[in-house]
């Protein structure tokens, strides 16, 4: 029989988390792996990228406004769909660890990062919950070092217990496409000597676009010759327009192009990434640029110095720095030589280290480690299960 999974997550927006997700059920072989996918507040756009003919999706519907406590209607979901094992994902769905508990199943839970600056900062309560969630589960996950680093850090929990697992990107997906990037460069606007620097992320203020948007002065003193697309929604996209409403200079040259289905080829279309973010997990974005063959200049915070190597496959600089970050911009801006160098090296990096075939390959034996095998599990399982 195969295993079953309950997925639990807060929604299945289009975040990092959650495209990561559909990535890795996409993958999972389905005679080994069936999956139920919970959400807690709402579906989301990514549900429609899910193979509804065997996995089922579920919500719970709480609204901002809504009880505060989702363990009881977690139990109830649970009891439906009598899973092998729960697998949570972050802080909103850190309850299903208790509802899994209270039903003996067993439990992963993982994190992916933070949605604040503010959040690096815990008040003591959620510290104490996230320190008594992760003892409860069977397994707790990280997606990058110093993301479990930080947890052990902040709860007390023993770095040992947390498994690493690097989110892993699709080569075959992003990948350096001449045809694309003529086309889409057209489309644009943009020459074959123009310079086309990129950002993908969603607007937030963990994202800090703002340090990006300050280095941009710099790169007049390259060459007048470049544009800047942001690819992302989210609440701080008032504040970055005004800060370009405001600068002549930047309006004509940046563009805040909002979601868009087509990062493939958009990413084939930029010249050079860059990450400014103060806290990231391991940025699939990031991962996706250079697979792509993109040199990128990245902050130095989170998971980021464990995906690339500073003067090997990419630039780091001092989150908030923007000055570093335009020196950065300026070289690259400068030595064609060079983002071919680093572009081609950040490509076989990824290639090399942080593969999807290697993510899903760690997560199925993780998955199977964890099914049920004694008697008295069968037993359980037998009195909650049924078809669906």
């Amino acid at each position: 029989m195969p295993v079953r999974i309950m997925h639990v997550v807060d929604s299945l927006g289009k975040g990092g988390l959650e495209n990561g997700l559909v990535n890795l059920i996409g993958r999972l072989d389905p005679w080994r792996f069936e999956h139920v996918v919970c959400a807690i507040r709402e579906l989301g756009v990514n549900a429609e990228r899910l193979p509804r003919e065997r996995v089922r999706l579920m919500c719970l519907g709480k609204s901002a406004t809504g009880s505060r406590f989702q363990v009881g209607a977690l139990i109830r979901a649970i009891r439906e769909v009598g899973p092998d094992l729960v697998h949570s994902r972050n802080w909103p769905a850190m309850e299903s660890v208790l509802a899994a508990r209270w039903l003996a199943t067993s439990v992963v839970h993982s994190e992916h990062g933070i949605e604040s600056e503010a959040a690096v900062m815990q008040p003591s309560r959620r510290t104490f919950f996230r320190r008594v969630a992760f003892g409860m589960a069977d397994r707790v996950v990280s997606v990058s070092r110093q993301l479990g680093d930080m947890h052990a850090q902040q709860t007390g929990f023993s770095r040992d217990r947390i498994t690493v697992i690097h989110n892993g990107v699709d080569c075959g997906r992003f990948r350096p496409d001449p045809k694309s990037r003529d086309r889409v460069r057209r489309e644009l606007g943009l020459s074959a000597e123009d310079l086309c620097l990129g950002c993908v992320g969603n607007l937030l203020p963990v994202k800090d676009h703002m340090t990006l948007l300050q280095a941009l002065s710099g790169l007049d003193d390259c060459t007048k010759r470049w544009r800047l697309l942001i690819l992302g929604e989210g609440p701080e996209r008032p504040r970055l327009q005004a800060f370009l409403n405001e600068r002549r200079e930047l309006r004509d040259r940046v563009s805040l192009m909002g979601l868009s289905d087509s990062v493939p080829e958009l990413l084939c279309a930029m010249d050079i990434y860059v990450l400014p973010s103060l806290f990231e997990g391991i940025s699939n974005a990031l991962l996706e640029a250079m697979a792509t063959g993109l040199p990128s200049a990245v902050a130095a915070t989170g998971g980021n110095p464990e995906v690339v190597v500073d003067g090997e496959s990419g630039l780091l600089f001092p989150a908030r720095d923007w000055r570093k970050l335009t020196s950065h911009l300026v070289l690259l801006a400068g030595k064609k030589d060079l983002r071919q160098k680093l572009g081609e090296q950040a490509m076989h990096r990824v290639r090399e280290e942080f593969s999807i075939d290697s993510m899903v390959l760690q997560y199925g034996q993780l998955y199977e480690s964890l099914r049920p095998r004694t008697a008295r599990q069968m037993r359980v399982w037998a009195g909650v299960q049924g078809g669906f």
